[in-house]
């Protein structure tokens, strides 16, 4: 089961991508899709997609702990992948101030 935690560094007012260029961002099989998503302030909304359809739309990420990645019960998105759709998270921070994001993904192959 492929599960990766990404640290992004958001810049005040800014947008990231951090699943870009991930070896896993579109699977080669079909898997159960689990994402947790946590800054260390309000002000970061996040948008997640899976081949190119909306599963969040743009909405706030829960609070956690800097550098602590979101726990079991904070993994936000449970979805299916098929094999060959691309998975996109689009962070965005709406604040004056610079953002820690911890970014969790894991995919079972079903």
């Amino acid at each position: 089961m492929p599960c990766r935690v990404f640290r992004t560094a958001l810049a005040a007012s800014s947008e990231a991508t951090p699943l870009q260029d991930w070896e896993y961002e579109t699977p080669d099989f079909p898997a159960a899709l689990d994402i947790g998503i946590n800054a260390d302030a309000t002000g970061v909304l996040a948008t997640v997609k899976v081949g190119g359809i909306s599963v969040m739309d743009e909405g706030p990420v829960f609070l956690g702990t800097i550098n602590v990645p979101p726990k079991d019960d904070e993994m936000l998105i449970h979805e299916v992948v098929p094999p060959g759709k691309k998975i996109s998270v689009r962070l965005r921070d709406t604040s004056a101030a610079a953002r820690v994001v911890m970014t969790k993904v894991c995919l079972t192959p079903i």
